[in-house]
């Protein structure tokens, strides 16, 4: 993610605070309190409503499960919180156990999520978004929700709160989700999961795909052409947990999500002006494609904290095909490196005509994720005898650049 090259331009702001939406959060641990949110209009613990705002003695946020001012419950019970908001903003350089993404910012923990379940209801989420930007309207310079949760169905009032708080300046940045019973991720295009899937029409919503230490998309990620905005590490990330143990891996797009949420606190904090469409519009073109992602997700990219700081587009790669299909009519090829408007598609060394550029698979960077061609049935069944395989190669004329061979076959 180059978060170690961002750190030389920020390390964050004291002054900008990232609302947890999720289990509670052991704001106590020494890795947190740094960093813990404290209410500036609320007197903790005289039993009174000091800021008037509906929640006495909300010091660090609200506990909307339990219905009360305790945002951390117990160790079972908020395990999860504690290690997203860990990776979003443990405190850095203080000679403890892991740094977050963002090493100044200020946590506000809501939790509306417990149980031995760690469930939680669309009724009570909306509650915690709606807090968030009640503060947000009292002056607390909150700006980014990390939503580390979904599998919900469509809810209108869930959109129009997640609207609301883009309309306050606030990006929600979410999970894409860990697929379904079966344990492998889903096309959240086909299957739709929520609240990833608003990504698609608010712009203040990034969606977050997992992603392993070789740039691999996660076995359970989810993912989507268009629902999915981008991918961060997800895969035994090392972080705060509330009990003995105070560190631990898990897994999940859980553990994405806050990556991809403390870039953005990076980002606000070094230019606040920034709108939550302009900051996710950055993320995207500012990530890191690779070839487990092209066409995969909207970015086709792994998230750099330094590309989005700077807002500098990634480098242009070589191209490389990642797969390809051919049906009776058409051939489809993904990849990294293409050009749009002169990548030549070529089958066993000979180019193939009518190849057609979609800008719906535009990356960042000036390339391209997908190339097409519909040359029609003949030329397809003379290129590509039925059963037999044939080398594919993309090359870009005006780089001289060609990809290594890629072999397909039609059956």
């Amino acid at each position: 993610m180059s978060a170690t090259r961002a750190w030389d331009i920020t390390t964050g702001s004291d002054d900008l605070v990232v609302a947890v939406i999720d289990t509670g959060a052991k704001l106590s641990h020494p890795d947190l309190s740094p960093n813990a949110w404290v209410n500036p209009r609320e007197i903790p613990n005289n039993g009174l409503d000091d800021d008037g705002n509906g929640f006495v003695d909300d010091k660090n946020g609200w506990n909307f499960y339990d219905k009360n001012k305790d945002v951390f419950q117990s160790a079972s019970d908020d395990l999860h919180g504690t290690h997203v908001a860990g990776t979003i903003g443990a405190v850095g350089n203080n000679g403890e156990g892991t740094t977050g993404v963002a090493w100044h910012v200020k946590l506000m923990s809501l939790k509306f999520l417990g149980g031995s379940k760690g469930s939680g209801s669309t009724g009570n989420a909306i509650k915690a978004i709606n807090y968030v930007i009640d503060q947000k309207n009292r002056g607390t310079n909150v700006r980014v929700i990390n939503a580390s949760w979904g599998g919900g169905s469509d809810s209108q009032s869930l959109r129009e709160a997640i609207a609301a708080a883009g309309n306050a300046g606030i990006v929600f940045v979410c999970a894409a989700g860990n697929g379904g019973d079966d344990g492998f991720g889903d096309d959240i295009d086909e299957i739709a999961d929520f609240p990833a899937d608003y990504s698609t029409s608010l712009d203040n919503v990034i969606s977050v795909a997992a992603i392993d230490s070789g740039d691999n998309l996660a076995g359970f990620s989810n993912f989507g052409h268009s629902s999915v905005t981008v991918a961060a590490p997800g895969v035994g990330i090392w972080s705060t947990v509330p009990d003995v143990r105070e560190y631990a891996p898990i897994s999940g797009t859980s553990m994405a999500s806050p990556h991809v949420a403390g870039i953005v606190a990076l980002m606000l904090s070094n230019k606040p002006s920034l709108t939550p469409k302009q900051v996710r519009d950055v993320i995207v073109s500012t990530a890191e494609p690779t070839g487990a992602l092209a066409s995969k997700i909207v970015s086709s990219g792994r998230v750099s904290a330094y590309n989005a700081l700077t807002e500098t587009p990634a480098a242009k790669s070589k191209p490389v095909i990642t797969h390809a299909s051919v049906s009776k009519k058409k051939l489809t090829i993904d990849g990294v490196g293409f050009l749009d408007g002169s990548s030549i598609i070529e089958v066993n060394g000979v180019a193939i005509s009518d190849i057609k550029y979609d800008s719906s698979y535009s990356v960042g960077n000036g390339t391209m994720s997908r190339l097409r061609s519909e040359p029609g049935k003949k030329t397809i069944k003379k290129m590509f005898p039925t059963g037999q395989f044939v080398n594919l190669t993309i090359f870009n004329p005006t780089t001289g650049e060609r990809s290594p061979q890629f072999a397909t076959a039609r059956f």
